[in-house]
């Protein structure tokens, strides 16, 4: 009892199983690329924390406090600009009142 079937019933089997196997080489390359991106985001903070070091470092040498001690060994005069800072803007800024919002509409009957 050999009865044939359909074409879309004979290639139903072979096709599930080629469909499956790119499934699974798609759910086998999501879950490279998953640990790849957590490698990556391990390295990202490693190399936050690296810069943040080396930014201390160079504030030893390049911070604000370094520069105004070279200055003095330099021979430069230190300028106070504290006060011209304070002096740069008033306490509160008043602005101007601003319109109140409307709405207007205009119909042109013709």
């Amino acid at each position: 009892m050999n009865v044939s079937l359909p074409a879309p019933f004979r290639l139903a089997l072979p096709a599930y199983l080629v469909l499956l196997l790119l499934l699974a080489l798609l759910g086998a390359s999501n879950q490279a690329l998953l640990h790849r991106q957590a490698d990556l985001m391990d390295l990202k903070t490693d190399l936050t924390s690296s810069v943040a070091q080396a930014r201390q470092a160079a504030n030893v040498v390049q911070g604000p406090a370094a520069v105004a001690a070279w200055a003095r060994s330099a021979g430069f005069v230190p300028v106070p600009e504290g006060g011209a800072a304070v002096l740069a803007a008033r306490d509160t800024a008043t602005l101007p009142p601003l319109p109140a919002p409307s709405l207007e509409v205009r119909t042109a009957w013709r």
